[in-house]
């Protein structure tokens, strides 16, 4: 891509001269965004660092707040061309050159999908030239270095984080993780939040770290439990090949509020705050971390957050690797939390495709609204009957958790045309007792799932009612036990609803027995036909 786009040495007129240049007779030179990145600058205000480039050389600027809209509608972009025309530019007391644009106007002719040359830094150049060249090594003797006496007892530990009250040496910032409860979650987790420390504890503190969890009965769960603090330094998060994007900004800008307490607070998932003590161990250490279908999903999302892109690409390559029919659930639960809407269309997907296949106590854990879209997704693959034994199975788990709304839909007849037998009659008192709770009446609905139960056990009338009943009245335990029924499942409906299954049922064992009497009567014509041919040919068929 041709440089001649771009304004020669456009990046040296921008810092030309300390203060605000505005107006037609300033230089308004074209450069070109090749890096934007978001920085929180408090709870309700974010802030946009770009890098802007003239091909040749580069300097990272701040875009001011009221431009903010045209980064979040995607008009001011990674390799957008720009002519900027309001600008300040400004060198601290301790060096530090800030330059910030507040008025640009958006090229539209150019439009490169890549970036323009191969620029440096400006600021580095210019570092260079002031910098003195060290010829101490011709007036010294570099031999001389060895009368040094080092002793290997003397080598500090490296730095290290740590979390609790009390910080590792020469901590300088606080990270306090609060945990995202949320309703769902039951007493009994939250509970034990509190003794589930981190695996990391003996590595980082001993047996200080954690104590904080043990408070009083009487406190509020959130100010011990919900709450960890970890202890950092800024300079091993900001700077090295695994540091953090995030941090590296928001340590340069010390005006701050963070900065009064030295303290960042960041809300995260239960999962991610879980898994946060190995995203600290990759930053501090050169180890690998030990990725999960329960951990990576959460580790992506906070390599995203924290800008860690390295990272990023570990957790999105073992996802890939790792993602299969076992693990799909898993990642479903946690794409849902993490609104990663690729991972959760791939996960519905593949549960939809060979959900004959799941294990029933996976299945089971999913929430309802999951389960939900697995039977709306044109990819389900499964017989009927196969179907309404995993929608029984979900039902009794689930308990109240599944209304009339997700039965109808996860039981439309385009899925589940037949209800299998042994699914009938507990099926019929799901669906009875959804009616009930919703206070809706569909005795007259034709082919809802009620309909769908009686007929199946009209049809199955000798296992579902007869065989039931004739177990129970008989006398003999023998018997009883070879039919095999221990109650009768049907009693527990509705009086009406009963009626009507015996009356069917009747009628069933009705045209049953006359079906059989026909045939009976048929056979009898038939022996007495051959035994008048066999009259007649003198013939016998006794």
């Amino acid at each position: 891509m041709s440089s001649s786009m771009l304004t020669t040495n456009g990046i040296l007129d921008l810092i030309e001269s300390e203060g605000i240049k505005s107006g037609r007779h300033v230089k308004q030179p074209t450069l070109q965004i090749t890096n934007i990145r978001r920085v929180p600058a408090n709870a309700l205000t974010d802030v946009y660092w770009a890098i802007l480039s003239d091909g040749t050389n580069s300097i990272e600027v701040v875009i001011s707040t009221h431009l903010s809209h045209l980064v979040q509608s995607g008009q001011l972009e990674e390799y957008t061309v720009v002519k900027v025309k309001t600008y300040q530019y400004n060198v601290t007391d301790d060096n530090i050159h800030i330059v910030s644009i507040s008025e640009v106007e958006i090229c539209e002719f150019a439009n490169p999908e890549e970036q323009i040359g191969k620029p440096v830094s400006i600021l580095d150049t210019l570092h260079k030239k002031d910098s003195v060249k060290n010829d101490g090594d011709h007036y010294f003797n570099l031999d001389e270095d060895d009368e040094w006496e080092y002793d290997a007892e003397d080598k500090e530990e490296p730095l290290t984080w740590s979390e609790g009250d009390e910080p590792s040496n020469f901590c300088d910032w606080t990270i306090e993780v609060q945990r995202i409860v949320h309703e769902q979650e039951s007493d009994t987790a939250l509970k034990n939040q509190g003794e589930d420390n981190s695996k990391y504890n003996n590595k980082h503190g001993g047996g200080k770290r954690g104590k904080e969890n043990n408070s009083s009965k009487n406190e509020e769960p959130c100010t011990t439990s919900n709450v960890k603090c970890y202890h950092v330094h800024k300079a091993i998060l900001s700077v090295g090949p695994r540091r953090s994007d995030y941090f590296a900004t928001l340590f340069k800008q010390s005006h701050l509020s963070e900065f009064a307490t030295n303290t960042s607070h960041i809300q995260l998932e239960p999962s991610a705050a879980d898994s946060f003590p190995a995203l600290l161990d990759y930053i501090y250490t050169e180890k690998m971390i030990k990725f999960s279908a329960k951990n990576a999903t959460a580790l992506r999302h906070l390599a995203h957050y924290f800008g860690m892109r390295p990272l990023w690409k570990q957790a999105s390559a073992f996802i890939r690797g790792d993602f299969s029919l076992d693990t799909a659930a898993t990642y479903l639960s946690e794409a849902i939390v993490y609104h990663d809407e690729k991972l959760e269309n791939a996960s519905i997907a593949i549960l939809a495709e060979n959900i004959e296949e799941i294990n029933r106590r996976t299945l089971t854990k999913l929430s309802p609204s999951s389960f939900e879209r697995i039977f709306a997704s044109p990819r389900l693959k499964c017989r009927s009957r196969k179907l309404s034994d995993i929608v029984l199975k979900y039902c009794q788990t689930q308990g109240g958790s599944v209304d009339m709304s997700l039965l109808m839909k996860c039981t439309r007849s385009e899925v589940m045309p037949s209800v299998s037998r042994k699914a009938a009659l507990p099926l019929l008192k799901v669906a009875v007792a959804g009616e009930q709770k919703a206070g809706v009446d569909m005795s007259t609905t034709h082919n809802v799932l009620r309909a769908r139960c009686v007929e199946t056990c009209v049809e199955e009338w000798k296992e579902t009612l007869a065989k039931p009943l004739m177990a129970l009245e008989c006398r003999d335990k023998n018997i009883s036990r070879i039919l095999g029924a221990s109650s009768l499942e049907h009693r527990d409906l509705p009086l009406a609803i009963q009626v009507e299954l015996l009356e069917k049922a009747l009628c069933a064992a009705k045209v049953e027995l006359d079906d059989v009497k026909a045939e009976l009567l048929f056979r009898e014509e038939q022996v007495e036909e051959f035994t008048k041919q066999g009259k007649s040919t003198g013939k016998s068929f006794e």
